[in-house]
């Protein structure tokens, strides 16, 4: 027995406002995925970004490290050379006004002067041996280390000279 007149329609397990949700809900799960995988993908690149660039400030420092090596060694020459620079100009003025004098002198003769890196050999001829000694050998001695002087007396009473004069270098004296 049946009371209704109509007969009864199959329902769909999901009506239209089920489906609507769920399509809703798929599409929401769907695009919260999407932005996940996007976002992981941006947070990769960003990290091996980041990655390159503490490369990059490592091989950047260890240049910065070998330029300020670079500058102190360049520090150090430059204040070398100005010390050899200073110590030429003494001793070219010291060498200057020791040639004044023996300009001034009318007596005593300089034949030859050589000048090496660290020595000065000095040949001539002086009336007396106190003559060259109080007006030559004494400023040689305030300007170099050593000096040493032999003398051959000439026929006519004058004094043939050979003067050497060392200075002792540098690295030696920073090695004592």
């Amino acid at each position: 027995m049946t009371y209704s007149f109509t007969q009864p329609q199959k329902r769909s397990f999901f009506n239209l406002f089920a489906k609507l949700w769920l399509a809703l809900f798929a599409f929401a799960v769907f695009f919260i995925m999407g932005i996940y995988f996007i976002y992981s993908i941006k947070i990769k690149l960003a990290q091996n970004s980041v990655n390159h660039k503490r490369e990059e400030v490592v091989r950047i420092e260890e240049q910065i490290a070998q330029a300020n090596k670079l500058y102190e060694i360049l520090l150090e020459q430059s204040h070398m050379s100005k010390d050899f620079n200073k110590e030429n100009q003494a001793i070219k003025e010291s060498l200057r006004n020791l040639f004044s004098i023996v300009v001034k002198t009318d007596g005593i003769t300089l034949d030859n002067v050589e000048q090496d890196k660290n020595s000065l050999k000095i040949t001539g001829v002086s009336p007396t041996k106190e003559m060259f000694a109080l007006l030559l050998e004494t400023p040689l001695k305030s300007i170099f280390d050593e000096t040493h002087t032999s003398y051959y007396q000439l026929s006519n009473g004058w004094y043939r000279f050979i003067n050497i004069n060392t200075k002792q270098n540098l690295e030696e004296n920073d090695e004592r």
